[in-house]
């Protein structure tokens, strides 16, 4: 079966009645930005004269910033280009920092949309100042370059070509890039937009193209070619700014126009109306650029851009572990995803915040309502020698757990909150070693293989190893369990008794001994717990077999006491 062939869908595109235009996407490998952008302000009061430059300034300037020709910024290769503009390399010959520039096509340097768009993307850059944003340093005009606006250049990747590693199954990046590594970077991004929506900023181009990740964790959020202020200057802003903000504010009443990167844009972007857009549309587009990090593919795929664009209107999206079953995601990760980029605008996440609040929570490992069960009391949690691959953290309740031994019930432990059963079907495939019912009324956090494996990748490589060690040494002793602690031990306690008794100096017929001493020789000899070998000794007094009087037992006939032990081990055994 031929592989169904599909367009890139995942480049930021502008759709308008003239036709399609491609932006620039941030997506080459080569490719970093940094943006700062400080608005003019009236200067406040001085104590002091400002008083021009001196003589000694004006030498020691230019001995700093000597250039080699009169521009301030050395050319040195373009890094990447689109329908609207171009990333080049560039040398600020002032500061000797290499940087990166933006410019303006030759064929829109008389096109005041795109002009007026390319300032606005760089006075909205320069307003967010974030350690997830990229910088901007310099809004200019150049006589040999036109409008230009300078950034940080990014030490790094973009993240979708990071993905695309992983997809390739690229062993480096496989093992470094696992879940938490990931949603860690996803992290980052979300602190990014909340802080813009916080300034009432939208991005509408949100996805992994976007977004360059640093050797050392780095996370950088880029192009803000399509953000937009949606909030009222006249109410939100101080009068100084407002002319700031109207300049980057959405167009209310503008013609339609469908913008963003049809594979992973919100139902309502389809539509072309700005109106509709807002801090809600930015939710969508980071579900989608979760969606794509774990599945390894873009939320939409089709032929043409119309096939994509019909199912981004509809949101026509599988869920997460059907897009990619070998990937093995959590069904809380896939709930989050799915959530926000629910078709409904008041369905999903209703603010970045939200967002972040539930991925902190898969990082930490706390468990959601989608992995939590409910038992009854008396209810079966588990029985003995089923199969199973779950065990459960007991969040609310109590449970027995007991192995049955012909017509008895051998109760081994209760459990309550914060007790974990049935661990053992986490690192071994037998079948379940006993039964656990719940003694009133119970509710438990499910716990799976995959679960540990994920939480045993984030910690350090002497812990997983160590903990692994304990695993294994858990299940051989489980195997190698002492036979008498599942089964009525008095025979065995009785037997040893008569041992040692009958080797003491002067052996006679009646023995009267410390029941302390007794009881802890017993211990000691047969392995089991101390508790239990007090126990079945006293339930022998009650048959008179022995007595129990002033801390001291007392066996009056040892040969009677032997005879018993021998028939009661014979039925034990049977």
């Amino acid at each position: 079966m031929s592989e169904e062939k599909t367009i890139n869908c995942e480049k930021t595109v502008i759709i308008s009645e003239e036709g399609v235009k491609l932006k620039a996407d941030s997506n080459d490998d080569s490719y970093g930005q940094t943006r700062r952008f400080d608005q003019e302000k009236e200067l406040p009061q001085f104590d002091f004269p400002l008083t021009g430059i001196t003589p000694l300034e004006r030498e020691l300037y230019d001995d700093a910033t000597r250039r080699e020709n009169s521009s301030k910024y050395k050319l040195q290769r373009k890094l990447v280009a689109g329908g609207m503009g171009a990333i080049l390399k560039v040398t600020d010959q002032d500061l000797q920092r290499t940087t990166a520039m933006k410019v303006v096509l030759p064929n829109l340097k008389s096109d005041k949309t795109a002009l007026t768009e390319f300032i606005r993307e760089a006075k909205i850059t320069g307003l967010l100042e974030h350690p997830n944003i990229i910088p901007l340093h310099e809004l200019g005009l150049s006589n040999d370059l036109g409008l230009y606006f300078t950034m940080k250049l990014a030490d790094g990747r973009p993240l979708n070509s990071i993905l695309t590693e992983i997809k390739n199954g690229t062993p480096e990046y496989v093992e470094k890039y696992n879940m938490f590594y990931l949603l860690n970077i996803f992290r980052r991004i979300c602190d990014a937009i909340a802080f813009a929506h916080s300034k009432n900023i939208i991005h509408q181009d949100i996805k992994p193209h976007n977004v360059i990740v640093g050797q050392f964790g780095e996370v950088l959020v880029m192009d803000w070619g399509l953000a937009r202020f949606i909030g009222d200057p006249e109410k939100e802003i101080p009068a100084p700014d407002q002319d700031l903000f109207r300049s980057i504010t959405a167009v209310a009443g503008a013609k339609k126009v469908i913008q963003g990167s049809p594979a992973y844009m919100s139902p309502e972007q389809v539509t072309g109306d700005s109106s509709l857009l807002d801090k809600k549309t930015d939710i969508f587009l980071l579900g989608a650029t979760l969606h794509h990090m774990f599945t390894l593919e873009a939320p939409y795929k089709g032929k043409t851009v119309e096939e994509v664009l019909a199912k981004a209107e509809k949101r026509d999206i599988p869920p997460p572990q059907k897009r990619n079953p070998a990937r093995q995601l959590p069904e809380e990760l896939c709930r989050i995803i799915m959530k926000a980029m629910e078709l409904k605008k008041e369905d999903r996440y209703q603010s970045v915040l939200e967002l972040i609040s539930d991925v902190d929570d898969v990082i930490a490992g706390k468990w959601s309502r989608q992995e939590k069960k409910q038992f009854t009391q008396g209810e079966f949690l588990m029985r003995e020698g089923e199969t199973a691959e779950e065990g459960y953290l007991i969040l609310k309740g109590r449970v027995q757990v007991f192995r049955n031994t012909g017509d008895a019930r051998i109760v081994l432990s209760t459990l309550e909150e914060g007790d974990i059963v049935g661990e053992m079907a986490l690192i071994t495939d037998e079948p379940r070693s006993a039964s656990v019912t719940a003694l009133e009324d119970t509710e438990v956090a499910v716990l799976t293989k995959l679960h540990l494996e994920q939480n045993l990748k984030k910690l350090p490589p002497y812990m997983e190893k160590m903990i692994t060690t304990i695993t294994r040494r858990l299940q051989t002793a489980n195997i190698y369990v002492h036979p008498h602690l599942t089964t009525d031990c008095s025979p065995y306690v009785l037997q040893q008794l008569c041992l040692i008794l009958k080797t003491q100096p002067g052996a006679r017929k009646r023995f009267e001994i410390s029941f302390a001493k007794i009881a802890a020789r017993i211990s000691e000899d047969l392995g089991l717990p101390l508790n239990k070998v007090e126990k079945a000794l006293i339930n022998a007094g009650r048959t008179n077999l022995l007595e129990i009087r002033k801390n001291n037992l007392l066996v009056e006939d040892i040969n009677k006491l032997m005879h018993a032990a021998k028939l009661a081990k014979s039925l034990v055994e049977k």
